[in-house]
């Protein structure tokens, strides 16, 4: 049995023998910087496993992106006052130096006045007046096929004439004739008119409404929490119609405010655009003067980006020995804007003052063996395309 040990063992000694060989000529083959480094075992091994031999490994890699920057809690837009009103004044919608109308057996004139009517919604008391020089019969007056006088004049001044607005269109026609003579054929009915005029009120709703622009950046659109419209509405409760508001077409307010107490209305946030806003007031009748307008923003609480990474106590011992160094690599969108922020490592602050497009920074200082934490809080709005940190050998 101890001769059948023996050699059932030789073989398995002679394949040990033949993997050692094969070794030693896989060591005396490789490159002489492998062979030292494998010989020695001087390797720094990363977080994840993987070696860093004669180079850079790394250990964080982000990319942030937009990085919003708010100086304050609250926006305020003070916006000019803002005029309401309606005008009404009379006018002369047409008139005629005189007419003559007349009827006899044989001989009949009668006289055709047109006019048109530019804003007839917003015409009225509209009145035919006119001197008589000469009468005799019946004066008939039809508006638009429609009779509005039919008397016999026997004085020199009359009453205005009202035409009834039911009657009007915005393109109108009165003709004047004068009664027939029936059987007293030798006799003429005839009127004489001058300084013929049609007259009206027109109300200029021009000024019934205001409308406002102000501007919304993307900052503030886009870390809105309240928005609020005020305003100080100078009135007379007695004399104006409901006010309405709009702002970017959402209607926000429809009534009439109580004239001489500030006004606040919470609105929308969504209501907001990025950009160009508008608030718009209209009214229908009477005076307002809207003063102390302001749209104030409320702010959310911004959080800014917080990365982490670890750090082992081998590659830690590293580090504090000098043989590695720990740095802190940003990329930003473009080298034409200010960069200012503020870098938090650990709870050692570091500050960012540049034009350029990279910024390093040396993180040995603050680096700590375990969990590391970098924390950005932007003084201007920033675009990082990435975040790196990197372990380099010195």
């Amino acid at each position: 049995m101890r001769k059948r040990a023996q050699a059932s063992g030789a073989p398995a000694a002679i394949l040990v023998a033949i993997i050692a060989a094969l070794i030693v000529l896989y060591i005396l083959f490789l490159p002489p910087e492998d062979r030292d480094a494998l010989l020695d075992g001087n390797e720094t091994t990363g977080d994840d496993g993987d070696s860093i031999v004669d180079g850079n490994a790394t250990i964080l890699l982000e990319s942030p992106g937009r990085l919003d920057y708010l100086s304050q809690k609250e926006i305020e837009h003070t916006l000019p006052s803002v005029n309401l009103y309606t005008t009404v004044k009379d006018v002369v919608l047409e008139s005629r130096q005189s007419i003559y109308v007349k009827n006899a057996w044989f001989d009949k004139t009668a006289y055709n006045i047109t006019f048109p009517i530019g804003n007839l919604d917003n015409t009225d008391n509209i009145q035919l007046v006119f001197n008589v020089e000469q009468a005799s019969g019946r004066l008939n007056l039809v508006l638009n096929g429609n009779e509005i006088y039919n008397n016999e004049i026997t004085s020199t001044n009359i009453d205005p004439i009202d035409i009834p607005k039911r009657y009007l269109n915005d393109q109108n026609s009165i003709i004047a004739s004068v009664s027939g003579v029936g059987w007293k054929f030798w006799r003429t009915n005839e009127y004489s008119l001058e300084n013929i005029q049609i007259t009206g009120s027109v109300t200029d709703k021009s000024s019934q409404e205001s409308r406002v622009v102000f501007q919304v950046s993307n900052t503030e659109k886009n870390n809105l929490d309240r928005v609020f419209v005020k305003f100080f509405p100078d009135c007379d409760v007695d004399e104006v119609a409901p006010l309405q508001a709009y702002l970017n077409n959402n209607q926000i307010f429809s009534s009439v405010p109580d004239c001489g107490i500030q006004r606040s209305l919470e609105v929308s946030p969504h209501y907001l655009l990025s950009d160009e806003n508008a608030l718009v007031f209209r009214t229908s009748e009477g005076r307002y003067l809207i003063d102390n307008l302001i749209v104030e923003s409320e702010l959310k609480e911004l959080t800014y980006p917080t990365y982490y990474f670890e750090i082992n106590e081998s590659i830690h011992e590293d580090i504090l020995d000098g043989n590695l160094d720990v740095m802190l690599e940003l990329l930003f969108i473009d080298d034409l804007d200010k960069k200012k922020a503020e870098l938090v490592v650990n709870t050692h602050k570091a500050g960012i003052d540049t034009y350029d497009q990279t910024y390093d920074l040396g993180l040995d200082p603050y680096i700590r063996k375990g969990s590391n934490v970098i924390e950005i809080k932007p003084k201007t709005t920033l675009d990082v395309v990435e975040l790196k940190v990197v372990l380099e050998e010195t």
